[in-house]
Protein backbone atom coordinates (compact mmCIF):
# COMPACT_ATOMS: atom_id res chain seq x y z
CA UNK A 1 0.00 0.00 0.00
CA UNK A 2 1.48 3.31 -0.67
CA UNK A 3 1.52 5.57 1.98
CA UNK A 4 1.17 9.64 1.78
CA UNK A 5 4.01 10.74 4.49
CA UNK A 6 2.66 14.48 4.17
CA UNK A 7 -0.66 15.57 6.11
CA UNK A 8 -2.19 18.88 7.67
CA UNK A 9 -3.25 18.27 11.11
CA UNK A 10 -5.94 21.55 12.34
CA UNK A 11 -6.86 21.98 16.49
CA UNK A 12 -8.34 24.84 18.20
CA UNK A 13 -6.10 26.37 21.00
CA UNK A 14 -7.91 25.91 24.49
CA UNK A 15 -6.08 28.45 25.54
CA UNK A 16 -6.87 31.63 23.03
CA UNK A 17 -9.45 29.73 21.14
CA UNK A 18 -7.83 30.33 17.76
CA UNK A 19 -8.14 27.24 15.05
CA UNK A 20 -4.53 26.59 13.36
CA UNK A 21 -3.44 24.43 11.24
CA UNK A 22 0.47 22.78 10.74
CA UNK A 23 2.01 20.87 7.86
CA UNK A 24 3.27 17.60 9.32
CA UNK A 25 5.75 14.97 7.35
CA UNK A 26 7.30 11.79 8.45
CA UNK A 27 10.29 13.98 9.10
CA UNK A 28 8.97 15.96 11.81
CA UNK A 29 9.24 12.51 13.90
CA UNK A 30 12.66 11.93 12.94
CA UNK A 31 14.58 11.32 16.10
CA UNK A 32 12.09 12.48 18.05
CA UNK A 33 9.40 10.61 20.33
CA UNK A 34 6.87 13.41 20.64
CA UNK A 35 5.89 16.02 18.96
CA UNK A 36 4.01 18.89 19.94
CA UNK A 37 1.69 21.42 18.32
CA UNK A 38 1.90 24.79 19.53
CA UNK A 39 -0.60 27.66 18.84
CA UNK A 40 0.65 30.21 16.83
CA UNK A 41 -0.69 33.26 17.99
CA UNK A 42 1.28 36.15 18.96
CA UNK A 43 1.33 36.30 22.87
CA UNK A 44 0.14 32.52 23.03
CA UNK A 45 2.14 30.21 21.78
CA UNK A 46 0.70 26.83 24.29
CA UNK A 47 1.00 23.74 23.24
CA UNK A 48 -2.17 22.11 22.01
CA UNK A 49 -1.76 18.66 21.10
CA UNK A 50 0.76 15.95 21.99
CA UNK A 51 1.42 13.43 19.34
CA UNK A 52 3.19 10.35 20.85
CA UNK A 53 4.99 7.48 19.16
CA UNK A 54 4.87 3.65 20.62
CA UNK A 55 5.61 1.50 18.60
CA UNK A 56 3.35 1.02 15.13
CA UNK A 57 1.32 3.61 16.42
CA UNK A 58 0.88 7.35 17.68
CA UNK A 59 -0.98 8.27 20.86
CA UNK A 60 -2.71 11.73 20.51
CA UNK A 61 -3.10 13.77 24.12
CA UNK A 62 -5.69 16.62 22.82
CA UNK A 63 -6.11 19.69 24.77
CA UNK A 64 -9.65 20.13 24.63
CA UNK A 65 -11.23 23.81 24.29
CA UNK A 66 -14.80 22.82 25.10
CA UNK A 67 -14.69 20.92 28.58
CA UNK A 68 -11.05 21.45 29.68
CA UNK A 69 -9.94 17.94 29.83
CA UNK A 70 -7.10 15.96 28.06
CA UNK A 71 -8.48 13.34 25.74
CA UNK A 72 -6.22 10.46 24.56
CA UNK A 73 -6.36 8.84 21.33
CA UNK A 74 -4.40 6.02 19.18
CA UNK A 75 -4.54 5.60 16.17
CA UNK A 76 -1.76 3.14 13.84
CA UNK A 77 1.01 4.93 11.75
CA UNK A 78 -0.24 3.53 8.53
CA UNK A 79 -4.18 4.85 9.17
CA UNK A 80 -2.28 8.32 10.27
CA UNK A 81 -0.37 9.06 7.12
CA UNK A 82 -2.74 7.34 4.54
CA UNK A 83 -6.50 8.33 5.43
CA UNK A 84 -7.81 11.05 3.74
CA UNK A 85 -9.51 12.26 6.78
CA UNK A 86 -9.08 12.04 10.49
CA UNK A 87 -11.11 13.99 12.84
CA UNK A 88 -11.77 13.02 16.70
CA UNK A 89 -14.37 14.60 18.91
CA UNK A 90 -15.19 15.95 22.67
CA UNK A 91 -16.95 12.99 23.95
CA UNK A 92 -18.62 15.51 26.32
CA UNK A 93 -19.63 18.31 24.07
CA UNK A 94 -19.63 15.99 20.65
CA UNK A 95 -18.39 18.65 18.51
CA UNK A 96 -14.58 17.51 16.38
CA UNK A 97 -11.40 19.23 17.91
CA UNK A 98 -9.18 17.74 15.85
CA UNK A 99 -8.67 16.94 12.15
CA UNK A 100 -5.92 15.48 10.19
CA UNK A 101 -5.32 14.41 6.49
CA UNK A 102 -5.21 15.45 2.76
CA UNK A 103 -4.99 19.12 2.93
CA UNK A 104 -8.59 19.78 0.72
CA UNK A 105 -10.07 17.08 2.85
CA UNK A 106 -9.09 18.67 6.24
CA UNK A 107 -10.19 22.23 4.54
CA UNK A 108 -13.42 21.24 3.83
CA UNK A 109 -14.78 20.06 6.95
CA UNK A 110 -13.54 22.83 8.46
CA UNK A 111 -15.53 25.12 6.03
CA UNK A 112 -18.63 23.01 6.65
CA UNK A 113 -18.36 23.49 10.28
CA UNK A 114 -17.22 27.47 10.37
CA UNK A 115 -20.24 28.51 11.75
CA UNK A 116 -20.22 25.77 14.49
CA UNK A 117 -16.58 26.47 15.64
CA UNK A 118 -17.82 30.37 15.16
CA UNK A 119 -21.09 29.65 17.78
CA UNK A 120 -18.87 27.56 20.03
CA UNK A 121 -15.75 30.11 20.70
CA UNK A 122 -18.06 32.52 20.90
CA UNK A 123 -20.11 30.76 23.77
CA UNK A 124 -16.47 30.33 25.71
CA UNK A 125 -15.99 34.23 25.43
CA UNK A 126 -18.92 34.61 27.41
CA UNK A 127 -18.95 35.00 31.18
CA UNK A 128 -19.53 31.79 33.41
CA UNK A 129 -23.01 31.23 33.01
CA UNK A 130 -23.24 31.69 28.94
CA UNK A 131 -25.23 29.46 26.70
CA UNK A 132 -22.24 27.31 26.03
CA UNK A 133 -22.25 26.23 30.32
CA UNK A 134 -25.98 25.02 29.48
CA UNK A 135 -25.14 23.25 26.92
CA UNK A 136 -22.57 21.50 28.45
CA UNK A 137 -24.71 20.50 31.36
CA UNK A 138 -27.29 18.85 29.25
CA UNK A 139 -24.93 16.84 27.45
CA UNK A 140 -23.33 15.81 30.46
CA UNK A 141 -26.50 14.97 32.12
CA UNK A 142 -27.53 12.78 29.27
CA UNK A 143 -24.26 10.88 29.16
CA UNK A 144 -25.23 10.09 32.76
CA UNK A 145 -28.68 8.77 32.04
CA UNK A 146 -26.84 6.62 29.04
CA UNK A 147 -24.34 5.60 31.29
CA UNK A 148 -27.24 4.74 33.98
CA UNK A 149 -29.32 2.78 31.18
CA UNK A 150 -32.23 5.31 31.40
CA UNK A 151 -32.02 6.01 27.39
CA UNK A 152 -34.08 3.88 25.27
CA UNK A 153 -36.22 4.38 21.78
CA UNK A 154 -40.00 2.81 20.92
CA UNK A 155 -37.20 0.40 19.20
CA UNK A 156 -36.02 -1.34 22.14
CA UNK A 157 -32.31 -0.20 21.98
CA UNK A 158 -30.51 1.70 24.20
CA UNK A 159 -27.86 2.73 22.10
CA UNK A 160 -28.06 6.78 21.50
CA UNK A 161 -25.89 9.02 19.80
CA UNK A 162 -25.96 12.68 20.30
CA UNK A 163 -25.01 15.66 18.37
CA UNK A 164 -25.09 19.31 17.97
CA UNK A 165 -26.94 20.49 15.33
CA UNK A 166 -27.70 24.59 14.99
CA UNK A 167 -27.26 24.89 18.54
CA UNK A 168 -29.65 22.30 19.46
CA UNK A 169 -28.69 18.62 21.12
CA UNK A 170 -29.84 15.60 18.73
CA UNK A 171 -30.23 12.25 20.50
CA UNK A 172 -30.65 9.78 17.76
CA UNK A 173 -31.20 5.76 18.33
CA UNK A 174 -28.39 4.10 16.74
CA UNK A 175 -30.67 1.22 15.57
CA UNK A 176 -33.52 2.89 13.82
CA UNK A 177 -32.54 5.93 13.98
CA UNK A 178 -35.30 8.00 15.44
CA UNK A 179 -34.80 11.20 16.61
CA UNK A 180 -35.38 13.59 20.10
CA UNK A 181 -34.65 17.42 19.65
CA UNK A 182 -33.32 19.28 22.60
CA UNK A 183 -32.85 22.80 23.21
CA UNK A 184 -30.80 24.22 25.93
CA UNK A 185 -32.27 25.97 27.89
CA UNK A 186 -32.22 25.98 32.08
CA UNK A 187 -36.21 24.61 31.79
CA UNK A 188 -34.71 21.79 30.04
CA UNK A 189 -32.07 21.37 32.43
CA UNK A 190 -33.98 21.03 35.28
CA UNK A 191 -35.96 18.97 33.71
CA UNK A 192 -33.43 16.34 32.85
CA UNK A 193 -31.91 16.30 36.32
CA UNK A 194 -35.64 15.54 37.21
CA UNK A 195 -35.86 12.72 34.55
CA UNK A 196 -35.98 9.39 35.43
CA UNK A 197 -35.78 7.62 31.59
CA UNK A 198 -36.04 9.65 28.48
CA UNK A 199 -37.38 7.56 25.49
CA UNK A 200 -36.60 8.51 22.12
CA UNK A 201 -39.85 8.51 19.46
CA UNK A 202 -42.18 9.27 22.20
Amino acid sequence: MLVDLKRIVAYICPFCSNISSKALSVFNFSGAEKVQLICPTHGCHETCVYITQKNSKYKLDIECPLCGETHSYSISKESFWNKPLITYKCPIAGIDIFFAGERKEVEKTLDENSDVYSDVMDDLDEEENSPFDLLYAIVERLHHLKDNHKISCTCGSEDAEFNIVNGNIIITCARCRKSKIIEPSEENLIGLLNARAIIIGN
